[in-house]
């Protein structure tokens, strides 16, 4: 090695060093140690043979009044903590990895909040990891931290007050409704790969002024009720529907947007936003831009009162297509599409 590589080495040493004693001063600085978000993710938690009731204890500390604070035993960490938002249910599930059975026997969790329907202890196992499953009154956003006293503290908020935009995004069918199908290829699972693409596209980019929920994240039959709700109880701005679509016509290949031609809105209209959706689908994906089509009855399209869109990202009978919606590549950049079409619509709408 030569001098001059050798000092390259020093260097790049002494930055990385640098580097580490930065991270760790800041860790041992900082109170709170963010909760991973487990939302949509599927566990099983166990029966109501194995629950019972939290205790609550409503002497809340002055400081600490609107906050949810849990109690946990002293040899739980972060890395023992998964926390699942439930929001399209309202539910807030936090799973413990504990060694302590029937610590929340004996302890009772602190709070003055009255969204706070129901507050169960789910045993998962003998050995003391447990699910705290709170019911709330409406959608909430959450803000979980776990504080040098170990206990858990979550603050709620609703999604207007923490978002300037919300999107609410629904892939369509689920469970035992496969919706358009060739063979294997169903437009259900079309729908919830390009969401959740798209839900990996969003974590990404971290943009803290716009929040996207979406109706659902697996492959369940979301009751129609419970995905209008979301679009009403986050009082979103915009609503996106993902679908496929068949044909006899095995040439019919292509994106299509549809919109609800029933009203007129002031900012931006139905036919507006499906335009700007078709066209950044279809320049993302390579594929044919097919036109906007007035929906006919669509309920959520027709119900959502907010600029709304159903986009077809291909026919899955199409020779083409089939062949297309198959591949994830393929649908990663429909999710890419529908993304940057969201924020064109949002700079529309200002």
């Amino acid at each position: 090695m030569t001098n001059k590589e050798m000092k390259k080495v020093a260097i790049k040493a002494s930055i990385f060093a640098a580097v580490s004693i930065s991270l760790m001063l800041y860790r041992a600085t900082t109170k709170h140690i963010m909760i991973t978000d487990a939302a949509g993710v599927q566990i099983d938690r166990g029966g109501s043979e194995n629950a019972y009731t939290l205790l609550v204890d409503k002497n809340v500390p002055k400081d600490k009044s609107g906050v949810l604070i849990i109690p946990l035993p002293k040899s739980v960490s972060s890395d023992n903590i998964l926390l699942e938002d439930r929001y399209i249910d309202h539910q807030l599930r936090i799973y413990i990895d504990s060694r302590e059975e029937g610590f929340y026997k004996d302890n009772a969790i602190v709070t003055d909040l009255d969204i706070v329907d129901n507050a169960v202890c789910v045993n998962q196992n003998d050995t003391g990891s447990v699910c705290l499953d709170f019911d709330l009154d409406g959608l909430y956003v959450n803000e979980s931290s776990l504080t040098e006293s170990s206990t858990i503290e979550v603050k709620f908020f609703k999604p207007s007050d923490k978002y300037d935009h919300i999107v609410v995004v629904d892939a369509a069918g689920g469970g035992r409704n496969n919706g358009a199908a060739n063979g294997l290829l169903l437009e259900k699972d079309i729908a919830l790969e390009t969401a959740l693409l798209l839900k990996n596209k969003v974590s990404r980019e971290q943009n803290d002024e716009v929040k996207f929920y979406f109706t659902r994240q697996n492959d369940e039959d979301v009751d129609p009720e419970k995905r209008n709700a979301l679009i009403r109880d986050s009082e979103a701005d915009l609503f996106v529907e993902l679908s496929a679509s068949s044909s006899e016509n095995a040439a019919d290949n292509g994106i299509i947007c549809y919109y609800n031609d029933r009203f007129f809105l002031r900012r931006l209209s139905n036919a507006a936003f499906a335009d700007i959706m078709e066209r950044n689908c279809a320049s993302k994906a390579g594929a044919a831009a097919l036109g906007v089509v007035p929906s006919s009855g669509d309920d959520l399209l027709e119900n959502a009162g907010i600029p709304a869109v159903r986009v077809s990202v291909g026919f899955v009978t199409g020779e083409k297509d089939s062949i297309n919606l198959a591949e994830k590549s393929y649908l990663n950049k429909v999710s890419d599409g529908v993304y940057d079409a969201v924020l064109e619509a949002f700079e529309v709408m200002e």
